[in-house]
């Protein structure tokens, strides 16, 4: 069961940047969470990364640390990542 989903994009025709970051949390039918991170090019293949988690405190905590390195995309990229979708308002508290 999905409890959270971020979709953020980072977009600059002129530098020739155009990214695409998703992030799912959930539990899956066992009971442990998984944070799923998706990025890459848009409009190519995308990369994906699993992390299995014990806790959903353990979980919110990746969700967090994942949003904390998008924050200085300005700094390492030139331009920032604008939020497209976003569920589980509560996972950010």
């Amino acid at each position: 069961m999905i409890m959270c989903s971020i979709l953020l994009n980072a977009d600059h025709p002129e530098l020739n940047i155009r990214r695409s970051y998703f992030i799912e949390a959930g539990q899956d039918l066992f009971g442990d969470w998984i944070v799923e991170i998706s990025y890459g090019r848009i409009g190519c293949k995308s990369r994906k990364k699993t992390t299995l988690l014990s806790s959903e405190e353990a979980a919110k905590r990746a969700v967090r640390k994942h949003l904390r390195r998008r924050e200085s995309a300005v700094q390492r990229i030139g331009v920032g990542y604008v939020i497209k979708l976003f569920h589980g308002r509560d996972w950010l508290e």
